[in-house]
């Protein structure tokens, strides 16, 4: 390993939340360039709002360009093609070619479709705000064609399907032409969480057009129908991926030790093979799984920076240790999860709860934009969320809904 002790040269792959913690804690001292192959941040925990209309893609984005820039660091707008670790390189897609002291790789997930035959071409992805705002145009142009019955599938029942379906009963649940299937191999919804809040959602749900569809292997996704491996089918108009990630493309030649969910990493935040190569949120991997929180990710972003600095020093690196949060899942305007380990809480009010937690990471994340685009973007998301959420949604509900609906599980 060659480290330029006079000013290293620092890259970070991925400028999401791990990635972008990270720039912020790196001074100007160091020589650092962020790669992203997106233009904007987005505060993707809200995506799903999108397809309710209760937010905007400009109301969870911030330019990356400008905030990296801010900081005093290069921003390159390109995916990363491969990575070298023994000759310390980045290779980008253009071809052009990087020299590294130090690498973080943040670059988080992809999506996987298991191999399934069609997935790429009829199955919608939901990782990006485009993804949704292509499956808020398909919704709506289903509508408008005058279609008598609206199929609508979301594969996967962990958190995003969750989320999904409750921003599709939040816009369209007096819709009686639409018809909502939720299909996943588990037994239940949200396996990673404690059984009744499956079974809350799932009862919640039954005075809609819903079906849930557990312990299904897909085999097929056509244009309008599913497959399934006992010879089943589901007709399909619209069918919305929200199951499977894996690690991009570009880390399949990485030298050194990986899974499927990501590279393997020491207590430090290291790559198992090379010292100077450090790893945070999606795309780092324990033998004891983290939870995917943007709250984890930033917290590892942010230790990784720290590491980083102590590592371009000569100076004994921290391990890493996860803080226990909550976790907030929403059921669009029906109702609101807190989990925290076992306990399990329900309220619509907790909505505001939820609303709180994006408001303040994008205000916190705004203050690297200038100051005038920062106060903008502050007054429209709070406008917007008033609006369309929290008068729109939680406050109409009578006192009885809210009182059956708001229990401890």
């Amino acid at each position: 390993m060659i480290l330029n002790k006079t000013k290293p040269h620092i890259i970070i792959v991925g400028a999401n939340f791990s990635g972008l913690t990270a720039a912020s804690k790196l001074r100007k001292s160091y020589e650092v360039t962020v790669i992203a192959p997106t233009q904007d941040f987005q505060w993707t925990p809200n995506i799903h709002e999108i397809l309710s209309d209760v937010k905007k893609q400009t109301s969870i984005s911030l330019n990356l360009e400008t905030m990296i820039t801010r900081l005093g660091h290069r921003f390159i707008n390109q995916a990363v093609s491969a990575i070298d670790g023994r000759l310390q390189t980045v290779t980008l897609d253009d071809q052009q070619t990087l020299n590294y002291d130090v690498l973080l790789i943040a670059s988080g997930h992809a999506r996987s479709n298991y191999g399934i035959k069609g997935a790429d071409e009829y199955a919608r992805g939901f990782r990006t705000a485009d993804n949704v705002i292509q499956v808020h145009r398909d919704i709506t142009a289903a509508i408008d064609s005058g279609k008598r019955a609206i199929n609508i599938n979301i594969v996967g029942g962990g958190f995003t399907g969750v989320e999904v379906l409750g921003e599709l009963l939040r816009k369209y649940s007096d819709d009686k032409r639409l018809h909502i299937n939720v299909i996943d191999r588990a037994p239940r919804l949200v396996q990673a969480l404690p059984e009744k809040l499956s079974s809350d959602i799932v009862e919640q749900c039954k005075n809609y057009q819903i079906n849930f569809h557990f312990n299904k292997k897909i085999t097929e996704v056509k244009k309008d129908s599913i497959l399934f491996s006992n010879q089943e089918s589901l007709d399909s108009d619209i069918t919305i991926w929200s199951a499977g990630t894996k690690l991009p493309d570009y880390l399949d030649k990485i030298d050194t030790e990986k899974s499927a969910n990501g590279l393997a990493v020491n207590t430090y935040l290291q790559a198992k093979s090379f010292s100077n190569i450090f790893i945070a949120g999606d795309s780092a991997t324990f033998p004891k799984p983290l939870p995917k929180q943007a709250s984890v990710a930033m917290d590892m972003g942010s230790h990784a920076a720290a590491n980083i600095v102590r590592f371009c020093a000569s100076k004994a690196l921290k391990p890493f240790k996860v803080s226990a949060t909550p976790v907030l899942l929403s059921l669009g305007d029906i109702n609101t999860y807190f989990i925290q380990g076992k306990l399990v809480l329900a309220s619509p009010m907790l909505a505001a709860a939820k609303e709180a937690v994006y408001q303040v990471y994008m205000a916190r994340l705004s203050t690297l934009l200038p100051l005038e685009q920062s106060c903008s973007s502050l007054a429209s998301r709070v406008t917007l969320s008033a609006e369309k959420l929290l008068l729109a949604e939680v406050f109409k509900l009578r006192p009885k809904v809210l009182l059956q609906r708001s229990k401890i599980l």
